[in-house]
C-alpha cells in the first residue's frame, strides 16, 4: 500500500526510533523530536494506516528448534509464477518468497526442523507444485546478518 502523502523528516525519525526498538514509548519519541505525544501517536497511526509500518514480533527460529533453513531458487513454465507462488505461500515452512528477474523465477526462504523436514518439504511439498520446472536448494550453514532496519532515506541510520 502506497502514502498518500510523502513521508516528512518526523515520519523517518518515528521509523527509526521504531526500527531500533519496536517498543519505544510515543512519549520518549515526542521528547527527543520536540513534538507532542499525541502527534507522534496520530503520525504512527498513519503510518500503520497507510501500510508504511507493519507491527509484528520477530522469533528467532534456531531458538525454536528450526536447524534447516535454506534459501530455494525455483524456475517455472512460463506465464506459471503467480500461480506457483500462490501455491507456495501456502506452505507453513514458507517464510519469504519473492519473484525476481534472473536465474531463477522465485526465490523462497523456508525454515525446517531438519535435514529430513526439509528434503520432504523439496520433495513433497515444492515437487508436487504443478508448474515448477526445476529447484536448487542452498542450506544455510550460517547466518551473519538479519535486519529489518533499513531507511527511507539510505544513511540516515547508523
Amino acid at each position: 500500500m502506497q502514502t498518500s502523502k510523502p513521508m516528512d523528516e518526523l515520519d523517518v525519525k518515528i521509523l527509526q526510533f521504531l526500527q531500533e526498538d519496536g517498543r519505544t514509548p510515543f512519549t520518549k519519541i515526542a521528547k527527543e523530536t520536540g513534538v507532542s505525544e499525541s502527534t507522534i501517536r496520530n503520525r504512527y497511526a498513519s503510518l500503520v494506516e497507510t501500510g508504511v509500518v507493519h507491527t509484528v514480533s520477530i522469533v528467532d527460529p534456531f531458538v525454536l528448534g528450526f536447524q534447516a533453513p535454506a534459501i530455494i531458487g525455483i524456475s517455472v513454465d512460463i506465464g506459471n509464477v503467480d500461480k506457483v507462488a500462490k501455491a507456495i505461500t501456502a506452505l507453513p515452512e514458507v517464510s519469504y518468497l519473492v519473484m525476481v528477474l534472473g536465474t531463477y523465477d522465485i526465490i523462497v526462504e523456508v525454515f525446517c526442523r531438519d535435514l529430513s523436514h526439509l528434503v520432504n518439504l523439496i520433495t513433497s511439498g515444492f515437487h508436487s507444485v504443478p508448474g515448477i520446472r526445476e529447484t536448487e536448494t542452498l542450506v544455510i550453514g550460517k547466518s551473519y546478518k538479519l535486519s529489518y532496519r533499513w531507511s527511507p532515506r539510505f544513511g540516515d541510520l547508523q
